[in-house]
């Protein structure tokens, strides 16, 4: 079975990244005024984009939530190690070390 191994830090940057990718979605927005009001496509047009908008809003969301769920999840898995190293630490043999 082969161990997975990930940096606390480049687990954090990726994360973040994910939030600031989640932000640039939530600040598109769609054109205005595209068009003349006498075309019959304008209709379609708008509902369009307010589907993307949409979408973008939904899919934002996820990938902010995603990222806040990375980040919780490695504070919980450093805070495991950490009590894990002071578990050890109390039982070692300050002699050899083990």
């Amino acid at each position: 079975m082969h161990q997975l191994r990930v940096a606390p830090a480049a687990l954090h940057a990726m994360a973040a990244r994910w939030g600031t990718s989640a932000g640039e979605l939530s600040e598109a927005a769609a054109p205005a005024g595209l068009g003349l009001p006498s075309q019959a496509s304008i209709a379609a047009v708008d509902t369009a984009h307010a589907d993307i908008t949409a979408f973008t809003a939904a899919l934002a969301t996820r990938v902010d939530a995603r990222a806040t769920r990375v980040t919780e999840a490695d504070t919980r898995y450093m805070s495991t190690e950490v009590d894990s190293i002071n578990r050890l630490a109390a039982v070692a043999d300050p002699g050899t070390g083990v």
